[in-house]
């Protein structure tokens, strides 16, 4: 009885095995002729992202049997050469991943002999470079068509015009995007400027040829801070990014300040001595201002992290700023000590001549 049994199961499972479906492995090849010329981009990684990407989905071929559709070396490797077969490399090639989130092909059948299938495709385009890849666009779209049963060839034809559609797609959108998406910028320029601001009530710009006067200072002196006077300076630094003609541009404009409504003078400080006193603590925001150009100046920028490297460079000079005042406060005791506020008056007469020789010491000593 148990080997009348086995049989039975042995014979079931050979049964079973007749209809399971079966492998059709196809090749992505690229079309015939087709090479794209200057192409801007190369193709450095292909990721296929799908769920279960053993297969791309199944079609009927002879007997009406069921074949599961394979591409030959993986999906991933299959997409990569056939865009790398045709395309043309350059010298400037940007690096972009693709990422497969949809390549499947289903059919059903319409009679004994005919066959109705789709194609469907999504592709995520992602520029490479030294941090995280960047997305830039996604391609999707469908082919439907019918075939004969016994024609399998022409599955292998969708399969690579599919391909060949979203390779012709991602390289009109790169040639129509270079020249104004950031992301593809290949470089960028800083265009450093000051530009001639009239000073009033709410602020007063950094400006040579006029210097502060006590009408400048209009808050009201502080009870619990003993000093003559207290000035606010500050530093800012703003611009927005354009492209032009493939070059990231980035304007930015300088402002060195101070606020006469943070600032305040008691009726017995007002006299000449204290004036310059708070006049070169303008100064010193003046000179850091300057520094800060000379930093942006030597930048070697990249288009990936330039903001970061631009933001950096200002909050640097800027908290240089803070102890700059710092030290010159403490050095010269807020400017009671008239030896070391002499001193420090060529210090700075020097540095905003561009010598910042002894401001580097001082900077190096600290308080």
């Amino acid at each position: 009885m148990q080997r009348i049994v086995l049989a039975l199961i042995i014979l079931f499972l050979i049964s079973i095995g007749l209809v399971f479906p079966q492998d059709i492995q196809f090749e992505l090849t690229k079309v015939e002729g087709q090479i794209l010329e200057n192409s801007g981009f190369d193709l450095v990684e292909v990721l296929d992202v799908q769920n279960n990407s053993t297969s791309i989905g199944s079609i009927y071929s002879v007997n009406n049997q069921i074949y599961n559709v394979k591409i030959k070396n993986s999906i991933s490797q299959g997409i990569k050469n056939f865009y790398t077969k045709s395309l043309q490399q350059t010298e400037t090639e940007r690096a972009i991943q693709i990422r497969v989130v949809d390549f499947k092909i289903s059919e059903k059948q319409q009679s004994s002999k005919v066959a109705a299938g789709e194609l469907k495709i999504k592709f995520s385009y992602y520029l490479k470079g030294s941090f995280e890849p960047v997305h830039l666009v996604d391609y999707e779209a469908g082919i439907t068509y019918q075939r004969s049963i016994h024609r399998t060839d022409l599955v292998n034809q969708i399969l690579n015009k599919g391909v060949s559609n979203s390779l012709i797609f991602f390289n009109d959108w790169i040639k129509d995007h270079a020249t104004y998406n950031r992301k593809l910028a290949k470089s960028v320029k800083l265009q450093i400027f000051e530009k001639s601001r009239k000073s009033d009530q709410d602020t007063v710009f950094y400006d040579f040829n006029r210097p502060l006067n006590w009408n400048d200072f209009l808050e009201r002196p502080s009870r619990t801070n003993r000093n003559n006077a207290m000035i606010f300076t500050s530093l800012a630094m703003e611009g927005n990014p354009f492209m032009e003609d493939g070059e990231l541009l980035l304007p930015l404009e300088i402002k060195v300040y101070m606020l006469p409504g943070s600032s305040w003078v008691r009726a017995d400080g007002r006299n000449d001595y204290s004036l310059n006193h708070e006049q070169r603590h303008f100064d010193v925001s003046r000179i850091v201002g300057n520094r800060l150009i000379n930093k942006l100046k030597t930048l070697d920028l990249n288009p990936e992290n330039y903001e970061a490297e631009v933001n950096d460079a200002f909050f640097d000079s800027f908290r240089e700023m803070n102890k700059l005042q710092e030290i010159y406060d403490a050095r010269t005791r807020h400017g009671l000590d008239r030896n070391a506020q002499y001193r420090w008056d060529n210090i700075l007469d020097q540095a905003l001549k561009g010598n910042m020789e002894e401001i580097e010491k001082e900077l190096i000593k600290g308080k």
